[in-house]
């Protein structure tokens, strides 16, 4: 038993990067203060509110807006080959969990790349920004 365990431990792919590194680099990224990001996740996450799934060094946060329907952000270190495979975990996970449909608002057209890439079906919709920077609103139909 323990060969087979030391075999999947060199069989790692990649080494996981601790969570708290992963949402740093997303708020640094997004110019957003890091210890008010980190205080408003737990307050969310101990209320019930938000839950955090993870495949990979891809998290996806997200918000149950009622049964069956989550706002979504993706927070990731995974290189982009990494990245479609991680996506595509997260949403086997949220046919698992019941999700019929996740909403998400970015400035990152990748995103829907990315969607894409992984034939996951998203409706993606560029919206008014008051930043200049162009906005794209997703969504993906969970089925």
């Amino acid at each position: 038993m323990a060969d087979v365990m030391e075999a999947m431990k060199k069989g790692k792919v990649a080494e996981d990067i601790p969570m708290l590194q992963i949402l740093q680099q997303d708020a640094e990224q997004r110019n957003v203060d890091f210890n008010a990001l980190y205080q408003m996740l737990s307050k969310d996450i101990k209320a019930g509110k938000t839950r955090i799934m993870r495949s990979g060094n891809t998290l996806l946060i997200y918000d149950i807006l009622q049964p069956g329907v989550a706002e979504l952000h993706i927070s990731t270190m995974d290189s982009p080959d990494k990245l479609v495979k991680s996506v595509t975990d997260l949403f086997e996970a949220m046919k698992v969990a019941g999700f019929k449909k996740g909403m998400s608002v970015t400035d990152n057209p990748q995103i829907a790349r990315v969607l894409s890439a992984a034939k996951i079906p998203a409706k993606v919709k560029q919206m008014p920004s008051t930043t200049g920077v162009p906005q794209y609103q997703l969504t993906i139909e969970v089925q």
